[in-house]
Parts: structure tokens; sequence; C-alpha cells
């Protein structure tokens, strides 16, 4: 298909000429609100866009960030055949930017427990691909959901015995309160993942008319589900 520049030249020229007769009609100070209107919009837009392309430049760094850190991983230490082996890439934990500064937030970690901090990532974009997944059909809740719950207690479990590889005195050498960091990561994914537990609990009872769904408050202790979806 050619495009004739030459017709776009002209239409716009068209649309500026209308515009300058409606307008010229105007009393004049209508006219200097209209123009002082349109030099702060146009501000204004500029201002948005250059945000909107920091934000979206930031959001490819952390997500670099994530790809970096497991790419020299490919195996986990567990008898379970999904958390076994590492993707090349995070693909559904960046979906969720919630979970992306949650786990950026304790990066500190991997200087001491590389594993550990590599594994919870595993864990979190495995949790983010089976919350997904049900959404959209493709995974059933009645044997999906309890996997979803089990890989929830894990990431809490993984997260809570970071306290034991990390210095007491590691703030007096990074500047930072480790602690504090890891208490604040571990609250908000625990508030945050049981929202996203409650959503596919509303949407097994309300779209999918199911009469039943496993209980996510009161667990077994030491639960163990040995069935995990690809």
């Amino acid at each position: 298909m050619i495009v004739d520049y030459n017709n776009n030249y002209y239409i716009g020229f068209l649309i500026l000429a209308i515009i300058f007769y409606i307008i010229s009609k105007k009393d004049v100070r209508i006219l200097l609100s209209i123009i002082i209107i349109i030099i702060i919009g146009y501000y204004i837009y500029k201002y948005i866009e250059q945000i909107n392309n920091k934000n979206k430049n930031q959001i490819s760094c952390k997500n670099k960030l994530l790809n970096n850190d497991i790419k020299d991983r490919n195996d986990i230490n567990t008898n379970n055949f999904v958390l076994k082996k590492f993707p090349k890439k995070v693909k559904f934990l960046i979906k969720d930017r919630k979970l992306v500064e949650l786990i950026l937030n304790i990066r500190f970690v991997k200087k001491f427990d590389n594993a550990k901090y590599t594994d919870i990532i595993n864990y979190l974009d495995k949790f983010m691909k089976i919350y997904i997944y049900i959404l959209a059909d493709r995974y059933d809740i009645n044997e999906s959901f309890s996997t979803l719950l089990d890989l929830r207690y894990l990431i809490l479990e993984e997260m809570y015995s970071i306290f034991v590889i990390i210095p007491k005195d590691l703030k007096y050498m990074y500047g930072l309160n480790p602690y504090k960091e890891i208490y604040k990561s571990i609250d908000e994914f625990n508030i945050y993942s049981k929202q996203l537990i409650n959503t596919i609990e509303r949407y097994a009872k309300l779209e999918k008319k199911l009469p039943y769904i496993e209980d996510s408050y009161y667990r077994p202790i030491n639960k163990i589900t040995n069935k995990m979806l690809p």
C-alpha cells in the first residue's frame, strides 16, 4: 500500500483552516483562552508522556534484574518436577508490579544466599502462573487451587527462613535495616497473596458456580501437596 503523504498534508492544512475560521469569529478573550489551554495541554501531555516513558524504562530495568538473577540457575533441590526446573526467563511474575517490587526489596539477600533468593523468584513465578491460568480457565480450579495455597505457604516459609542467613550487623555495613525490609516484604506478600486467593474463591463461587472449593483459612500443619501443575 502506497501512502500519499501530500494528501495527508492537504487534509491537515484543511482541518487547521477550518479550526482557524471557526475561532476567528469568536471574541479575542475566548481566542486567548483557547490558545492558553492548548499550550498548557501540550505541556501536560509532554509531561505525562515523559513520566510514562520513565516508568516503562524502570519496569524494563527491573525485569532485566530478575532475569539476570536466575540466568545461572538450572535446577532446584526438590522432588517436585514443576519447581525443580528454573524458567529461562521470568514470565509471569513480571506481570504483577506489586510482587516485583516486593521481591526486589529484599534483593540484598542474594549476597548471602543466592540460591534461596532465586528459589523465591521461581516460586513467585509459578504462583502467578497458576493464578493467571486459573482465571483464564487453562487450569481446573479444583485441581490447582490446592497447589496455589501450598505455594503461598512455601513462599512465606522461605521468606521467614531468610532471617537465619542475614547478619544482625548488616545495617552498619550497608546502611539498611535488613530485618525491617524482610518483614515488610513478608507482610506485603501475606496480605496481597490473600487478596489473590480471595479473587480465585469469588471466581470459583460466583463465576464457575462451584459448590465447594478447598478452604484457604484452615489448613493442616505441614500439609504437603504432591500435585503440581506444569
